[in-house]
């Protein structure tokens, strides 16, 4: 990469983090809060000036009427001379005099002569000359006439005050400038690291996007609201792969389960055709037809009920069921078909359980499970159906004692198509028990397969 080719790029990355959200929020926090500073600034500027400003004056106050309860005690000449020693000495500070005689003659000070004020006065005082002790340029002052007529006034250097206020100005203006300088910083920093994090669920996007249904954005492990978005995109493409995998392997078994039936309408017909040489000959090969037809339907019929299951569109219409009612219902129309194929059917049921959802799938789903049992056990054997309470809420249980399942296929029944009948000799499609994990799964309730040693026991525990 070129000089010039690097230059871009680094001002195209700069560019996305100015534009950033992540840059852009700190820096808008910074601005509200060197703003609330601000009104700080105002207020810590105002209140220390009066806080400093009385201040002053009380301590002048308070010298100025020590000096005149002085000047009625000693008289004029006593007082000079106490503010004689007091400016050699400095006992006080740097606080500045000056005594006038009622004719404004200076008696003694340290301040050329003015026009007599009582009470506090901010002033600048007059030299004509520079002197080494030279008040400062400006002064507050506490000025009181005496009992005599003569004028005191007592004042100390106002740049102080001065100094103070420009010490709070320098210190809001350097706070507010590192404050920004953070912000910026810090949005920059931030910035950069959503950009990458950005720049990654991209290019999982786009690997997506290109067929690679296994990749999947990293998490930090930080647990912020980025992972927790990162964690719930992970688990919508996971869902979306398990989908796309379920409609992949449903096609698959679509073009290998169908093929048998419509090959067997497929000979019919073409027997039909060959051989057919009376009105029962047509009649047989057309009943023959119909019935692979109906299969077919059947077959398509049970696949798109479990689509919309799968979908969660009866969600919608979910109403309280009475369970106990449901199943003993279910349990009184299987009697006569077990007692057809010579099997027992017995069933045991717990009164008061209910349950949200839908009556008709909820029927669809014990009934294909007694009648399952019915099939796939010969002759004789017993199938028993059950509710019961337990701890975390309810059973519904079908068993029977047949020849059961190898327990390495008990992963595999629910599965679309799925049939321990390799040679699909026997009559069904594969697709009852699929319909039954989708009902359970859209009711929230959960299927669990038992060897009984010997027979089957479906438990659908909710």
């Amino acid at each position: 990469m070129s000089f010039a080719d690097r230059i871009r790029s680094q001002t195209r990355n700069l560019v996305r983090i100015l534009r950033s959200a992540s840059f852009r929020l700190p820096l808008i926090y910074a601005v509200l809060f060197v703003l609330s500073a601000g009104a700080l600034f105002v207020t810590v500027y105002w209140t220390a000036t009066a806080a400093m400003q009385d201040d002053m004056a009380a301590v002048l106050r308070t010298e100025a009427y020590q000096l005149a309860e002085i000047h009625r005690r000693s008289g004029l000449p006593g007082l000079a001379e106490q503010i004689t020693r007091r400016i050699n000495f400095r006992t006080r500070g740097p606080i500045f005099y000056l005594l006038q005689a009622p004719n404004r003659r200076v008696v003694v000070g340290n301040l050329p002569g003015m026009p007599p004020i009582d009470g506090v006065v901010d002033f600048v005082p007059r030299t004509d000359s520079p002197e080494p002790e030279a008040p400062p340029s400006k002064l507050t002052g506490f000025g009181l006439t005496l009992s005599d007529g003569s004028f005191l006034l007592v004042a100390q250097d106002a740049d102080r005050l001065t100094e103070m206020q420009h010490a709070i100005a320098r210190a809001f203006v350097w706070a507010s400038g590192l404050a920004l300088l953070l912000a910026i910083a810090g949005g920059a920093l931030i910035g950069t690291s959503f950009l990458r994090r950005i720049d990654t669920i991209t290019r999982t996007s786009l690997a997506i996007m290109a067929g690679d249904l296994s990749a999947r954005i990293p998490v930090r492990g930080t647990h912020d609201e980025i992972d927790q978005l990162v964690s719930s995109l992970n688990a919508m493409l996971s869902r979306i792969q398990q989908l796309m995998d379920g409609l992949r392997q449903v096609s698959s078994d679509i073009a290998h389960d169908l093929r048998t039936p419509l090959g067997r309408l497929r000979q019919h017909l073409e027997d039909a055709r060959a051989r057919a040489t009376t009105t029962a000959d047509y009649d047989a090969a057309t009943d023959a037809a119909i019935e692979e037809a109906d299969e077919l339907l059947e077959t398509f019929s049970a696949l798109l009920r479990i689509a919309q299951v799968e979908a969660g569109a009866q969600k919608r219409g979910f109403t309280e069921v009475d369970l106990s009612d449901l199943v003993t219902s279910v349990g009184e129309a299987y009697q006569p078909a077990a007692e057809d194929s010579q099997h027992t059917l017995d069933y045991q049921i717990d009164d008061g359980i209910r349950l949200t959802g839908d009556r008709q799938l909820l029927a669809q789903m014990i009934s294909n499970l007694v009648e399952n049992a019915l099939r796939h056990t010969q002759a004789g054997s017993t199938v028993s159906l059950a509710l019961r309470k337990s701890s975390t809420g309810f059973e519904i249980e079908v068993a029977d004692n047949g020849p059961g399942i190898p327990e390495t296929e008990h992963g595999r029944v629910f599965d679309r198509f799925y049939r321990l009948d390799r040679s699909r000799s026997t009559a069904g499609s594969g697709l009852g028990l699929a319909l039954v994990k989708a009902i359970a799964g859209l009711h929230g309730l959960t299927i669990r397969l038992e060897d009984r040693k010997p027979g089957l026991g479906v438990v659908v525990r909710g």
